[in-house]
């Protein structure tokens, strides 16, 4: 009889592709999975009794924003502790590379808003920084696609208009050697500087360079809220055009979609029906703590700090500033709702360096105690605090997660990046709980205490789901010759320890950082990275290209 590696005995396997669990042994040899075989039947050099335990494939997050963190934070405890065994990254327009000289310290600074690492930029192309990934050693997989906004850095800077023939055309050189160096297919952030000025033929333009590759095109949508169909419309047409599998990334209509809420996903329903293929990923939180100043719009995004300060200190400009952020043109990210229509009772200031006693009060109730306007109290707190007021918009309705999670179309995503380790870390700005425990946190609320998913549906939409999407066709599934990312849990013991459980409660109640708990044994590429709720310190993660030609 045939010794194995690693076998998983006696577990509750859920083989990621939406079938009814079953009682087996899983026999591991190297980087695989070689045997499924019926419970005691397998022999290994390690055996570990999974006993009543669910056994699954690592899961497969198609949403990050890991691109720089992996490589200043390669141990990723705060996605392995959740069982995510896989990153895509360089969603939302946002990528490491491509970068070029003359735009170099404007490619940086797009990451700022993702917390400043101190990381060594010295790559130019996407190769190169694939390279400088796979140097530093990771313990997860990394997918990489490449952002629409560092092509457009890179080609011409922040420019706030329209991209020229000739700009697009060296966008579309520095994406074909992007694709031939592995990247999945290109991703675009529409309600952001620099890809808000992007028109659409800029990007189906760039999407028939993925389309050679048999990539794919994943977008942050052009509106989420007032004109979110429009913006899906944009989408779906972006993909016909060029010939591409299209994915709308975090799909839940955010505050101010209005009734057209529900007939968001039926789009994506009627451009299957018509032969395209679209489906969607979403994340189960309300909430984002962005900078306040991230709310206001695109045009203002790209002033210099001193102009910006002094424009929202200025009396007279108030109603300018007034106006631009109603007319919300172009349209801005799904939190900035919340300041269009006034909801500033849904904004709790999270960080404000300069005046402490502020935390955990909702801008409403600040104007409420200055006998001043909302508005006003908004833009106030931004020159205050010198625009380091860092505030959680609680910005999307929990009924839109659920039924955006429930569709047969849609898997799971976290929205989030990987982050320095959880122990010591005392930022009282930096509030990802999504990069700690989306996964455990969806097990334990929507499958077991809330159930409106089955096990079984959950852990298709989180592994053989977006691994299929994604062209990685040799894991997220347990069969015998795919890659052995592999999970061991116990649904009763998940729990998800960095969500705020009373999200709508004030005042402010404080969640630390804080790991998953309940993710007794993570593998990756059949390698231990965590063993019995301890993470090893292996870094067996590989950078997978996508070959697309």
């Amino acid at each position: 009889m045939a010794v194995f590696d690693i076998v998983v005995a006696d577990g509750r396997i859920v083989d990621g592709c939406g079938n009814p669990w079953y009682r087996g042994d899983l026999g591991i040899r190297g980087r695989r999975v070689a045997a499924v075989a019926p419970p005691g039947t397998l022999r290994g050099r390690r055996i570990i009794d999974a006993g009543d335990r669910y056994v699954t494939p690592g899961f497969v997050d198609p949403h990050t924003h890991s691109d720089i963190s992996i490589i200043a934070y390669p141990r990723a405890e705060s996605a392995v502790f959740q069982g995510v065994t896989t990153h895509v990254t360089g969603n939302c327009g946002m990528g490491a590379a491509p970068v070029t000289d003359r735009f170099r310290a404007e490619a940086r600074a797009e990451w700022e808003y993702y917390w400043s690492v101190d990381v060594d930029w010295s790559w130019r192309s996407f190769a190169q920084y694939l390279r400088a990934v796979e140097a530093r050693g990771t313990a997860i997989n990394i997918a990489p696609l490449v952002g629409h906004g560092a092509l457009r850095i890179a080609a011409m800077g922040n420019a706030e208009r329209r991209a020229t023939s000739r700009e697009i055309a060296v966008m579309c050189r520095l994406l074909e050697r992007s694709m031939r160096a592995g990247a999945h297919g290109l991703s675009t952030g529409l309600v952001y500087p620099p890809g808000c000025f992007a028109a659409t033929d800029e990007i189906v333009a760039l999407c028939e360079v993925v389309a050679k590759y048999h990539g794919i095109y994943t977008s942050h949508i052009r509106g989420e809220r007032e004109t979110i169909l429009d913006a899906v419309r944009e989408a779906i047409a972006i993909g016909r055009a060029a010939g591409v599998p299209v994915e709308v990334s975090h799909n839940a209509p955010k505050w101010g979609a209005g009734p057209e809420a529900k007939a968001n996903l039926e789009l994506v329903e009627e451009a299957r029906r018509a032969g395209q293929d679209v489906t969607v990923d979403n994340d189960s939180h309300t909430d984002l703590a962005p900078r306040l100043s991230r709310a206001l719009p695109q045009t203002f995004l790209g002033l210099p700090h001193e102009r910006l300060m002094a424009l929202l200190a200025d009396p007279e400009q108030r109603p300018n500033v007034r106006r631009a952020v109603e007319s919300d043109t172009p349209p801005g990210a799904g939190y900035a709702g919340l300041v269009k229509h006034g909801r500033f009772d849904r904004i709790v200031v999270l960080y404000a360096p300069n005046q402490p006693h502020l935390r955990g009060q909702t801008v409403a109730k600040i104007a409420a105690v200055r006998g001043a306007d909302p508005f006003d109290t908004f833009l106030d707190l931004i020159v205050e605090e010198d625009d380091r007021v860092v505030g959680i918009f609680d910005y999307i309705d929990e009924a839109e997660i659920r039924r955006v999670l429930t569709h047969p179309l849609t898997m799971v995503c976290s929205d989030g990046f990987v982050m320095p380790p959880a122990e010591g870390l005392d930022d009282p700005a930096l509030y990802w709980p999504c990069s700690y425990g989306e996964y455990p946190g969806i097990l334990e609320r929507y499958v077991r205490d809330e159930p409106v998913l089955r096990l079984e549906e959950a852990v298709r939409k989180m592994t053989s789901f977006p691994a299929q999407r994604f062209g990685l066709t040799d894991r997220g599934a347990l069969r015998p010759g795919l890659a052995a990312d592999v999970l061991v849990f116990d649904l009763e013991r998940l729990r998800d320890r960095a969500t705020n459980p009373y999200p709508h409660s004030y005042p402010f109640v404080n969640i630390p950082h804080a790991y998953a708990e309940g993710m007794d044994l993570v593998l990756v590429n059949g390698v231990v990275v965590i063993d019995e709720g301890r993470h090893t310190g292996e870094l067996p993660g590989r950078v997978l290209r996508h070959h697309g030609r």
